[in-house]
């Protein structure tokens, strides 16, 4: 038994021809939401397109950041990848092995492996259990652990996040939101999973928390090994967690690549958008930082826009970016693993704050 309960060794097969580096692997994933008329024999009148042809890669003991506005499909992309909702096209890897839409037997030694910590540390925990309970149930659902050795293992994971093992028996109102969200990072590190999918884990707290849950994530990751990928709206959160990024509008990825190649030379304008509102820790920096104001709201997932779903929005917009849809691809001499999906990338020294302030062409 590993020090936290789980059998030693992976559950899963290793893979000869697989890539050692990559950890999990999407591709073209798309998840459609059907909406019905009203009546008993309704039929689909229309689909919500929350995730529409998706591909990224994460990497074993890295983060992979994930940010976007609200509504542009990131927590449903998390959702399908750890087979919490089936998946209407495309494929998911984990370690080489196709896990997509698997049935739920043939799919629960892989749940032991993906693990996910929820943004709201109020509403995700029963608050008619204890908490020795709540961090308990993967040994129970996954018979790895128990008896005695259960509670053992469970103190020993409190201890860990920061927790007081001699609150095994409290309920989560007497806890306050960081040490409950801390409850939720000991039920998700429980099996000693290999990825955990971290949805706006820290929206909910306040800054200084943030912080303390946020040094507890990359302990967590040195000390185990672990993979994140981590969905956030605060820019400077995923910059300070992550290795890489990818930037979701409206179902798609707009751009990825490393951290520094997106905050330093960011290609789509929705990025630059991004990075322009987020603030800066340097009174002067922010003071000379020009803000890029989007007009118009996010359109509808249920009818896109036609061509590049952010040209409605876009101050470099033209007639092109309307009838066809960019390809995710590098861009003005960027390396391979810098790609944006934009007809007209940002380029060196331009400032879109003055382009958006014109008439369009």
């Amino acid at each position: 038994m590993s020090e936290l309960g789980q059998p030693a060794g992976s559950v899963l097969p290793p893979d000869p021809d697989h890539d050692a580096d990559e950890l999990v692997r999407v591709d073209n994933l798309v998840k459609y939401f059907p909406i019905r008329g009203q009546g008993l024999l309704s039929r689909t009148i229309a689909n919500v397109q929350a995730v529409d042809g998706v591909s990224l890669t994460i990497r074993r003991g890295h983060t992979l950041g994930l940010v976007g506005e609200t509504g542009c499909g990131k927590s449903t992309l998390a959702r399908c990848i750890a087979g919490l909702l089936p998946i209407t096209s495309g494929k998911v890897y984990f370690e080489g092995n196709d896990i997509t839409n698997l049935p739920r037997r043939v799919m629960q030694p892989y749940r032991r492996e993906i693990q996910m910590i929820f943004q709201d540390p109020y509403g995700s925990l029963n608050p008619r259990r204890r908490v020795g309970s709540i961090i308990g149930d993967p040994f129970a659902v996954h018979s790895t652990v128990t008896g005695n050795q259960r509670k053992k293992a469970v103190q020993e994971l409190m201890e860990r996040v920061g927790l007081n093992p001699e609150h095994f028996n409290r309920f989560p109102a007497e806890f306050s939101g960081g040490q409950r969200q801390r409850i939720g990072v000991a039920r998700a590190l429980a099996l000693r999973p290999k990825l955990i999918i971290c949805d706006e884990p820290v929206s909910a707290l306040d800054v200084s928390i943030q912080a303390q849950v946020l040094n507890l994530l990359a302990d967590l990751q040195r000390e185990f090994g672990l993979s994140y990928l981590f969905i956030a709206h605060d820019l400077e959160v995923v910059r300070h967690v992550s290795n890489e990024v990818n930037v979701m509008y409206l179902g798609r990825i707009a751009e990825s690549g490393s951290k520094d190649q997106v905050y330093r030379t960011a290609r789509h304008p929705y990025t630059a958008a991004l990075l322009s509102a987020a603030p800066a820790a340097d009174p002067d920096a922010a003071a000379g930082r020009r803000r890029i104001i989007l007009t118009g709201d996010v359109p509808s997932p249920i009818n896109p826009p036609s061509g590049c779903r952010f040209h409605p929005r876009c101050p470099k917009a033209q007639e092109l970016c309307g009838q066809q849809d960019p390809v995710l691809e590098s861009k003005l001499g960027d390396p391979a693993t810098h790609l944006a999906a934009c007809h007209f990338p940002v380029q060196a020294g331009e400032t879109l704050a003055t382009v958006a302030g014109r008439e369009r062409r």
